[in-house]
């Protein structure tokens, strides 16, 4: 069966098939990896003239050292979409019908490491969006304020540890961030996060499993670190805070540059 909007793609072709033959006709010196040929034969890992590549039917994301472009299609029309990252932060978006204009974004942005500025005036390439510079302690604020409206009405019994939590000088610092139950903290700002500091659950009662309201216990993975009020609570994540711990980085974890054992 074949979609209306993309006559090229088939059951049997993937997106990520028709873009590696579209590179080659566009870029005879591009040598395109697959994630599993690079994971059977690290001797064939991209260098300076080659794109790494995952995908599944209808999404595809190809990425050399610290740029990637994720791409998708739409599913109403005609549309592929490019999501171009540096250190796995979107700088910029473009949109165009045209895969060939696709395939010469992935030269530019990956490979030639075009600047966000220059692709927005390139007129070879379709719709561009360029996203505004951002400040680490920028995104910071934005998501601790995000976060007072998002645990006020309790339904994670967090709140009380936030509002400690949010005037800690060591915490403020860091990346608040919520996984299930647990109120965690992360040296860098963008997902994947880091690992390396402690995160709080609210207290259950060992009887009924409920929760005992304004009581945490804490914990770094798995390992239990100890429990009480919320200020208590805070103070024990300060104190097993990774050493020189200092505000959150611009970055995600596979790029953050100063990972630590913890305590």
């Amino acid at each position: 069966m074949t979609d209306p909007h993309y006559p090229e793609l088939t059951t049997t072709d993937s997106l990520a098939s028709l873009l590696c033959q579209k590179l080659g006709e566009i870029d005879t010196k591009l040598r395109v990896v697959t994630y599993r040929e690079s994971i059977q034969n690290p001797s064939v890992a991209p260098d300076d003239q080659s794109v790494l590549f995952q995908y599944s039917h209808w999404n595809v994301t190809f990425q050399n050292s610290e740029r990637s472009i994720y791409l998708t299609c739409a599913t109403d029309r005609r549309l592929f979409t490019c999501h171009c990252s540096e250190q796995e932060i979107t700088l910029a978006q473009v949109e165009s019908p045209h895969l060939e204009a696709v395939a010469h974004l992935f030269r530019l942005w990956v490979l030639e490491q075009i600047d966000p500025a220059e692709l927005a005036i390139s007129r070879v390439i379709g719709s561009v969006q360029v996203f505004p510079p951002l400040a680490a302690h920028k995104v910071v604020n934005a998501q601790w304020d995000k976060y007072h409206d998002h645990l006020a009405d309790g339904h994670l019994d967090l709140f009380d540890f936030y509002q400690v939590a949010k005037v800690t000088l060591e915490l403020r610092q860091l990346f608040p961030f919520t996984s299930m139950w647990f109120f965690c903290f992360s040296r860098c700002t963008h997902y994947p996060f880091t690992r390396d500091c402690p995160h709080v659950r609210p207290k259950q009662s060992f009887i009924n499993h409920e929760v005992i309201p304004g009581y945490y216990e804490v914990f770094l993975r798995e390992r239990y670190l100890g429990e009480g009020p919320a200020e208590r609570a805070a103070q024990i994540v300060v104190q097993y805070l990774p050493r020189n711990c200092g505000p959150a980085q611009l970055c995600t974890e596979t790029f953050f540059n100063d990972l630590s054992e913890p305590h």
